[in-house]
């Protein structure tokens, strides 16, 4: 009896020790590369399901990346000084990143992946804007996007982003001027960031060039139709249109308010990285 009782407990034990151990999952995988796995950078999934990851944080502090090679260095130079220089004056971070491809994700995401990811924006600040630019190519559209941290939301709204990319960067890109969009787009965001630009005033200005663009075509239509019909007909005689100078309303093309970019020079360290508070504000274009 003694012996049956303690072959019992033996057993008791037993099942105690190994129960826990078949309920957790097992995994084939190694545990080097479970490890490694664990360090692979944030993915962005895009709408056929493939999976681009986004590039890991750099230890290089810049500001600047022409991943495309779209930019010459000189002008590179000149960008990456002025976005150094405005964040080590300013509580305020800008990331421009020029990329061929984002493997078939959505820009928006990726830009704001990219933003959290690297920390875009200043320690203790949700005040980070990453300006992601997919150049087109001979396969793919070109494609934009200002993605906005959660402190800068209120002075870059979606609206005033579509604005810039639609006013000042597609223009540029369509005729493969990389660096003449990117430093339209700042001469709008910079001041905007710190209080010093009416954004009311731009939108309206812009606004009024596209209503006066509108009414310039209405009119040119419009002569060009009344000289065709002075001009029918037999004869040498035809009409000419003499009702005076075309007035063109608006500054067409000009809705840029005072201001601007006016690139600038490092001196000194600007930090680094330590924000990442990105919650999906911005806005985008493609051409």
């Amino acid at each position: 009896m003694k012996n049956k009782i303690t072959s019992f407990i033996a057993v008791a034990m037993l099942l105690f020790v190994a129960l826990p151990a078949c309920g957790e999952p097992t995994s084939s995988t190694p545990p080097r590369q479970q490890e490694k796995e664990k360090q692979m950078p944030a993915a962005v999934v895009g709408d056929n399901g493939s999976v681009t990851p986004v590039p890991d944080k750099p230890t290089e502090k810049k500001l600047l990346w022409d991943l495309a090679g779209v930019i010459d260095p000189v002008t590179a130079q000149e960008i990456e000084d002025s976005l150094e220089t405005f964040s080590r004056t300013t509580s305020n971070q800008i990331l421009v990143m020029t990329v061929t491809s984002i493997g078939g994700a959505d820009i928006s995401e990726y830009a704001t992946q990219l933003g959290r990811d690297w920390g875009v924006g200043h320690e203790g600040d949700n005040n980070g804007v990453v300006i992601l630019i997919k150049v087109k190519t001979e396969n793919e559209k070109g494609n934009a996007f200002i993605a906005t941290g959660y402190g800068v939301e209120a002075v870059l709204p979606d609206v005033l982003c579509k604005r810039i990319i639609e006013q000042e960067m597609i223009p540029r890109f369509k005729e493969n001027d990389y660096a003449g969009g990117i430093k339209d787009a700042l001469a709008i965001i910079m001041p905007a960031m710190k209080g010093e630009f009416n954004t009311e005033e731009y939108m309206d200005d812009t606004e009024d060039a596209i209503l006066g663009l509108i009414v310039f075509i209405a009119i040119t239509c419009f002569v060009l139709v009344a000289m065709k019909k002075g001009g029918t007909g037999t004869g040498t005689n035809t009409r000419t249109y003499t009702g005076g100078p075309i007035i063109f309303p608006g500054n067409i093309g000009s809705g840029r308010s005072s201001g601007g970019w006016g690139g600038g020079s490092s001196s000194g360290g600007w930090g680094g990285f330590g924000g990442g508070s990105f919650g999906g504000g911005g806005a985008g274009g493609s051409w």
